[in-house]
Parts: structure tokens; sequence; C-alpha cells
């Protein structure tokens, strides 16, 4: 299915992988986590700029519509936590 990276950025330097988990469960947990980030961004940004917040809304139906491919289970669990 795939993986879980784990990675350190120091300001203003490239990233390093420290380590790679492979736990589906824990894959599922970690895109409905970033999932929620980008609703709440959306949201502030909509708050300043509505035309940018409906741009930022558009980009979260992507990644929902990406992570829904690419993570088996996704929808279930990202819609059980709005429930």
């Amino acid at each position: 299915m795939g993986s879980l990276t784990i990675t350190y950025q120091p300001p203003g330097q490239r990233p390093l992988s420290v380590a790679t988990v492979e736990d589906e469960g824990l894959l599922r947990q970690a895109a409905v986590l970033a999932l929620a980030q980008a609703e709440r961004r959306a949201a502030a940004t909509a708050a300043e700029d509505p035309i940018m917040g409906q741009l930022q809304a558009a980009e979260v139906e992507r990644l929902r519509a990406t992570l829904a491919i690419l993570i088996p289970g996704f929808l279930e669990v990202a819609d059980g936590r709005l429930q």
C-alpha cells in the first residue's frame, strides 16, 4: 500500500529522511490529520480572503480524492472522523 516517512527539516535546509514506517493504520491516521490540517488552513484563508479560501477548498477536495485513490480505506476513516 505505502509507507509513512518521518523527516526532519532544519530551517532553510533540505529535509532529511529519518525513518520509514509501514503500518496501514498509521498511514490512514496521518492522512486524516493531513486532510484536517488542510481543511483548517482553507477555513482560515477563507476568513481573510473568500476567493483564496475557495481556491484552498478546491485543493482540499483534490487532496481528499488523491488520498482516497492512494490509501485503501481512507474515506471510511476520514468520513468517520467527521461524524
